[in-house]
């Protein structure tokens, strides 16, 4: 049976382009930021955010091993910060976030509606986490008053582990 992570990134799959910019909000261990690199081509844009040093330096690395250095911007600032980051003329077209027991709820949610205004058209926001997680549900919450005819809301929810991933596509 496939992760509900696995699900999302088919997603992403389908509306990334080479040369495409995109935001890893929450590096973690870097492998989101290591796939999201390796999608956008030599022309392609990551903006990769962390407030912890040791995420940085530790995607970094796997950067550099991987030959993918040049397409990662790494932004050692918490995820509440990418709006400063983002320009009206260069839309986005994936935000991913990994959302963990330290995620803030209402942090979250007021950065995704932010966001919202530098997703391209067909873009995605894509959270990957667990079901049970506050965060997770308060912006499954927003996300269900989201206008239909604006955005197009998928949850994929696994049961037996509580995993979940949360992807709205603008149409």
């Amino acid at each position: 049976m496939r992760k509900t992570h696995n699900f999302a990134q088919m997603q992403i799959d389908e509306i990334l382009h080479v040369g495409d910019t995109v935001v890893d909000a929450t590096i973690k261990a870097g492998d989101g930021t290591r796939y999201l690199a390796s999608r956008v081509g030599d022309g392609g844009h990551v903006l990769a955010f962390s407030d912890q040093k040791k995420e940085i330096d530790d995607m970094a690395a796997s950067l550099f091993l991987s030959g993918l250095t040049a397409r990662v911007e790494p932004i050692e600032k918490s995820f509440t910060n990418i709006p400063e980051y983002l320009s009206p003329t260069e839309l986005v077209s994936v935000f991913l976030f990994q959302v963990d027991q330290l995620t803030d709820p209402n942090q979250l949610k007021q950065t995704i509606q932010q966001i919202q205004l530098y997703l391209r058209t067909l873009g995605v926001i894509v959270l990957d986490g667990h079901h049970q997680n506050p965060a997770m549900q308060e912006v499954l919450s927003m996300a269900k008053k989201l206008p239909a005819n604006a955005y197009e809301v998928r949850y994929f929810y696994d049961a037996l582990t509580d995993e979940a991933a949360l992807i709205l596509q603008r149409n």
